[in-house]
């Protein structure tokens, strides 16, 4: 019985880690296409963010107290609607942010924020029969979605078509590729490690 819940925590802990890798990976290619080139569409950095997304929901819900792959638990609801809450923010904020209204972005922030509370609630739940404790992992937890959202924002300080873009409509000299990320991927790395515990 132990070895087989190490066995599914492990996988848990993969296939998150996978997932995280893959939504970072995504994030950085759809904002550099936007920032570089203008392009609002960009399948491939789509296609590594919602795929990512798929694995990291997966991961925190599907493989949980009855070691059974489609067990729907209430961490497997709120895993699954925490990331589709921060998949829309995300993708709304976006797509404020290519139409420059200030007040929007300021709402979808809170909306983004409120989204990273609960999937890292969805973490802290006990993924096994045998657990850690529900406070650590929601502090680790916490501590990566706030870096996520901190990342963010600070990376959007940095980019060429960032808050000054939205304010002024002007390119500024900064990069996708900005202090924010670092932060952003340490983030995602704290979720995924906090998933990746019992």
């Amino acid at each position: 019985m132990v070895l087989c819940m190490l066995t599914v925590n492990v996988c848990r802990g993969l296939i998150g880690l996978i997932g995280a890798l893959s939504v970072v990976i995504g994030v950085i290619k759809v904002d550099s296409d936007y920032d570089n080139h203008g392009k609002t569409a960009s399948p491939l950095g789509k296609l590594f963010f919602l795929g990512g997304w798929f694995l990291f929901a997966c991961s925190i819900g599907l493989l949980n107290n009855q070691l059974s792959g489609l067990n729907f638990d209430i961490k497997a609801v709120l895993g699954i609607i925490g990331s589709l809450l921060v998949i829309a923010a995300a993708s709304l904020s976006q797509e404020v942010m290519y139409k420059k209204n200030v007040m929007m972005m300021r709402f979808h922030l809170i909306f983004f924020i409120a989204a990273w509370v609960v999937v890292a609630y969805a973490i802290s739940l006990p993924s096994t029969l045998v657990s850690v404790n529900q406070l650590v992992k929601f502090i680790i937890a916490f501590i990566g979605a706030l870096g996520v959202v901190l990342g963010m924002i600070l990376q959007m300080q940095y980019r060429k078509r960032g808050f000054d873009f939205i304010k002024t409509g002007e390119l500024s000299l900064g990069d996708s590729y900005s202090p924010g990320l670092p932060l952003f991927t340490a983030g995602w790395l704290f979720l995924a490690f906090a998933n990746a515990l019992f």
